[in-house]
């Protein structure tokens, strides 16, 4: 689907092409989102609560009262649940409320959680987030131009510092790099506000085929793509680190080569047997072309790399 993207000063910018996959879902769930949403405050929990059983509680150890002849019950300790100021019995200890939810069930909540606003009509798509100088009034006439009274702002990998401070004193208003992009977010502000580099993340982030588990692959330039010769099947890190000794650190250039350089290149770092065996040339020039690595322990790479890229490290 394509969407406007407008600038701060409320024109257009442009559009932007938006995946079907991520912002086109037609039947959200709410019981997905109502998982994540729980796991999400569950893990935030502190759970320090904690009483003093019995055992921690500094009271006398002498016996209460004789053993036998009272008329009453025989008790040897005040620190006994049942009298005052003894310790709790099946108090709360300090622990971790935190539950597991799958990998799959989190990705697939965010899903819903961007195609209802965009159901909603409550999603903005903005050219940049960043000003010249960090002015609260500024950025508050802009936002009310826009029409943002409740909204969430998701930035690019950094945030620009000077739209940061000037948000921060806004009320009902939240500002997130692209790492920070959450279900718990979303859903409780009214209206949720991606730049362009937020929705090129949000696309990279969401390039798994989610039916067999594979990685679709980028293209060359694309939002995604993971220029490193370590994802071809069959090199390691040992021999990534000799290929980047012939100066092949880089898929692009180890697919420009032609056959026979490529052939030459690889019997000098001493792969001459093994490269040609699986097809090291034919695998970087299909994942140069947009093709997904061979191996699932590299698509599983794959997917670490583009999200080390997508929080800039």
């Amino acid at each position: 689907m394509k969407m406007p993207v407008l600038g701060l000063d409320s024109k257009k910018a442009g559009d932007i092409e938006l995946l079907d996959a991520v912002f086109g879902l037609t039947e959200i769930r709410g019981d997905l989102l109502q998982r994540m949403v729980r796991y999400q405050l569950s893990k935030r929990q502190a759970g320090t609560h904690s009483v003093k059983s019995r055992s921690n509680v500094a009271r006398t150890t002498k016996k209460m009262y004789r053993q036998k002849g009272t008329g009453g019950a025989r008790h040897g300790s005040r620190n006994a649940p049942i009298f005052v100021g003894g310790g709790v019995a099946h108090g709360p200890h300090p622990r971790s409320h935190a539950h597991d939810l799958p990998k799959k069930v989190r990705a697939l909540a965010l899903r819903h959680a961007l195609s209802s606003k965009v159901r909603e009509e409550s999603l903005i798509i903005i050219d940049e987030a960043a000003m010249a100088a960090p002015k609260t009034k500024d950025l508050s006439s802009a936002f009310k131009k826009l029409g943002l009274e409740n909204a969430l702002v998701i930035g690019g990998v950094e945030l620009n510092e000077n739209f940061a401070r000037a948000a921060r004193n806004i009320p009902n208003i939240d500002v997130l790099p692209l790492a920070g992009l959450n279900v718990y977010d979303v859903l409780r502000r009214r209206k949720l506000v991606l730049t362009r580099e937020a929705v090129e993340g949000v696309h990279a982030r969401f390039s798994a085929d989610a039916k067999d588990g594979q990685v679709s692959g980028a293209k060359a330039g694309e939002p995604g793509f993971v220029d490193d010769v370590v994802l071809i099947d069959g090199v390691g890190e040992q021999s990534a680190k000799q290929l980047a000794a012939e100066g092949f650190a880089k898929l692009t250039a180890l697919a420009s080569l032609s056959d026979a350089d490529a052939a030459a290149m690889f019997a000098r770092a001493g792969y001459a047997d093994k490269a040609a065996r699986e097809e090291w040339l034919a695998q970087a020039r299909d994942l140069v072309a947009g093709g997904a690595p061979r191996a699932k322990v590299d698509q599983r790479l794959l997917r670490q790399m583009r999200e080390q890229q997508m929080r800039g490290a």
